[in-house]
């Protein structure tokens, strides 16, 4: 008994190629969302009772204040001095730019209002604090 040929025409389309660019878009995805995380500087954020979750997140810069008196630009480290020049620039490619203050639980109020300070000096009187939920 011959086995048979197999017939090589088919109507069906090859998803070979297809499939490939799926799994490297997904490797793509996974990758960019894994740098995302890797840029917030890793502080223990305050809890408050009344926090509220914006709806409307755009137009924020991220300065973060540790607990050992660094201050960061986004995942840069800067000086305190810097920052309201470092605000102003911003400012000048977002017009109704927003301060997002992230600051270590440990920090005295003292050192949060001097980011105050550079945020109304840079131009920006919009300034949103980080904070969790609270369980209540």
């Amino acid at each position: 008994m011959k086995p048979r040929p197999i017939e090589e025409t088919s109507d069906l389309p090859d998803l070979t190629p297809m499939i490939d660019i799926v799994f490297l878009l997904i490797v793509f995805f996974m990758t960019v969302a894994n740098m995302q995380v890797q840029q917030m500087v890793p502080i223990s954020v305050p809890i408050a009772e009344q926090a509220t979750i914006p709806d409307d997140r755009s137009g924020r810069i991220t300065v973060t204040l540790k607990d050992d008196g660094s201050v960061f630009y986004g995942p840069q480290p800067v000086f305190l001095e810097d920052l309201s020049d470092l605000i102003a620039q911003s400012k000048v490619t977002t017009p109704n730019l927003k301060v997002y203050v992230r600051a270590d639980a440990k920090v005295p109020f003292k050192e949060v209002r001097k980011v105050f300070g550079a945020a109304a000096a840079g131009g920006v009187p919009n300034v949103v604090f980080a904070a969790f939920q609270s369980d209540k």
